[in-house]
């Protein structure tokens, strides 16, 4: 499974921070798999060396938000009336196609046979 960009950009600056204070792999392999940034960090820490820590990510980002220019949203901005007659046309026609194509279906469904048997008189 690859890693995300922004995760791979990061374990390449730790990587050339490491190379850059003339840390090896092997080296790196005592902390883990060298794919991961946490072998990389634990690398770093252990040599006393400053990186750039992770950034967190907030949970509420609608609150973090900036809200510039509150702006209410009246019923006349929010309806795109092209559509909405669009769709109003397209519902009526299909009504009416509907009702024009009642009585047929109402013709296939079956009904009970009645069979009347008259014996003798004429």
């Amino acid at each position: 499974m690859s890693e995300p960009l922004a995760s791979r950009r990061r374990i390449e600056g730790l990587k050339e921070l490491a190379y850059a204070c003339n840390l090896t792999n092997d080296q790196a392999r005592t902390f883990g798999k060298l794919s991961k940034t946490s072998t990389w960090e634990s690398l770093l820490k252990s040599h006393n060396l400053e990186y750039e820590t992770k950034p967190e990510i907030s949970d509420n980002i609608v609150a973090t938000a900036p809200q510039e220019n509150p702006h209410q949203i009246d019923f006349f901005e929010w309806v795109d009336f092209g559509q909405l007659v669009t769709l109003t046309f397209a519902s009526v026609g299909l009504f009416v196609l509907l009702m024009t194509l009642w009585p047929r279906t109402l013709n296939l469904i079956p009904r009970p046979v009645r069979i009347t048997i008259q014996i003798g008189a004429k």
